[in-house]
Formats: C-alpha cells, sequence, structure tokens
C-alpha cells in the first residue's frame, strides 16, 4: 500500500519547530537546518520545508491527520492557546478542525464519524 508524507512549507524553520513541538508533536531537524521530520507516537504525519519567501496569507498548503478522538486533541490544543477552529462533522463522513501554523499551513485533524 502506498503511503505519503505531505512537507507543508514554512517560512522560520525555527519558529515551526517551537510550534509544532509545542503542540505535542516530535520534530527532529535534518541535518543542514532547511528540513524537518515531524512525528506523533513514532510515526510520520508531515515534514516541513525552509521557503524563506513564503507570504503566510497567501499559503494555502495544507494536510490531514486521521486520529481516534478528534474532540480530545481540540480540548487540548484550544486549551494551550492554539489557533484552532470549533469541531465539526462534516458530509463527507469526519468530524474535524483545523489548527493553522504561523506560516499559514492549515492541518485538519479528522476522525471518521
Amino acid at each position: 500500500m502506498p503511503d505519503s508524507t505531505p512537507i507543508l512549507p514554512v517560512r522560520d524553520m525555527t519558529e515551526a519547530v517551537t510550534f509544532y513541538e509545542s503542540a505535542g508533536f516530535e520534530v527532529r531537524l535534518y541535518e543542514d537546518g532547511g528540513f524537518a521530520f515531524v512525528h506523533f507516537d513514532d510515526e510520520s504525519v508531515f515534514d516541513l520545508g525552509l521557503e524563506q519567501q513564503l507570504t503566510p496569507k497567501t499559503n494555502f498548503a495544507s494536510c490531514g491527520l486521521i486520529v481516534a478522538t478528534v474532540d480530545s486533541w481540540y480540548e487540548d490544543l484550544r486549551a494551550a492557546g492554539f489557533p484552532v477552529t470549533e469541531p465539526a462533522d462534516q458530509p463527507w463522513g469526519m468530524r474535524e478542525f483545523t489548527l493553522t501554523d504561523p506560516s499559514g499551513n492549515r492541518v485538519r485533524i479528522m476522525q471518521n464519524t
């Protein structure tokens, strides 16, 4: 079965690493500092690629993470002050919310309904 790991562009790698580590992810920088691997519970979820010319307002990159308990993820991130949308049931059979990072990437955190 194919596996996919999206690469999200970030304008400031230090800022992005701090953001995602604070949100509970594990982040490992590649040796040159322009790329990072983001994991959760020892599973690769997405990567980060440095794009210093990136403008967050025009960044439309996103990815989705399917989790077992979307509402607990939401409560934890909201309580910690992260920029998240309210969870909502979607017509395509998912309950989801969006976490937006400082570079404008939208990480959709989803659960099958």
